[in-house]
């Protein structure tokens, strides 16, 4: 009888910890299987984002591309954009340009018909042209950059009146010119005036307008 009770009271005194083992197995398996389950979904998700990241990557390869496109195709437009406008420009310069000679010819005509050569070389000398947006008579050395009305009344007393007179003046004559009028006229540097002033005379304005567009001052 002590025998039996003894061995009951032993066996309830191991029963925690026998259902403990018991349990813990279980336990263990049950947090492995979840582990395992979660680790896997995080993996699917991790190739689900790897998978839209290398789509976006695309996509963004794709649009830098097109971007670069479209600024080249930009800078195309602006540079044919500005031609055009320089075209549109220089129609407009030679329209005012044929419109002013159309008018000259038309009262040099007028002129040779009711008074004879010298009215016509008196309408020759009154015709205008536009140039670089100002008027300018024919033979005006203000044409020439680098010349104002003080210079060019110097050189019209120095027998210099027309273009082709200052183109036929070599740059050291008019330079002795300006140095025996003083020290106003000896800082003006006339080395390009003779070429312009043979442009002016042969009536290349295209190439004269380039010429000055790179000089500063007649220099």
């Amino acid at each position: 009888m002590l025998t039996y009770i003894f061995l009951q009271c032993s066996f309830m005194d191991h029963l925690p910890m026998a259902l403990a083992l018991c349990l813990l197995p279980f336990l263990l398996g049950w947090l492995a299987g979840y582990l395992f389950h979660n680790v896997g979904g995080m993996k699917g998700q991790i190739n689900s984002l790897t998978t839209s990241n290398g789509e976006l990557n695309t996509k963004v390869s794709s649009l830098t591309g097109e971007t670069t496109d479209l600024r080249v195709q930009l800078s195309q437009r602006d540079a044919e954009l500005e031609r055009l406008n320089e075209v549109l420009r220089k129609s407009k310069s030679d329209l005012m340009l044929c419109e002013s000679e159309r008018m000259a010819l038309r009262e040099q005509l007028n002129n040779a018909g009711s008074g004879g050569s010298a009215k016509v070389a008196k309408a020759a000398a009154a015709a205008t042209i536009l140039f670089a947006g100002s008027k300018y008579k024919m033979d005006d050395l203000k044409i020439v950059e680098g010349i104002g009305p003080k210079i060019a009344d110097l050189l019209n007393k120095e027998g210099i009146n027309t273009w082709k007179q200052l183109s036929e003046t070599a740059a050291e004559t008019i330079s002795g010119i300006l140095h025996a009028a003083g020290p106003n006229f000896q800082i003006h540097d006339p080395g390009t005036w003779p070429h312009q002033a043979r442009l002016a005379d042969e009536g290349k304005w295209d190439e004269l307008k380039k010429l000055q567009d790179e000089l500063k001052g007649g220099k």
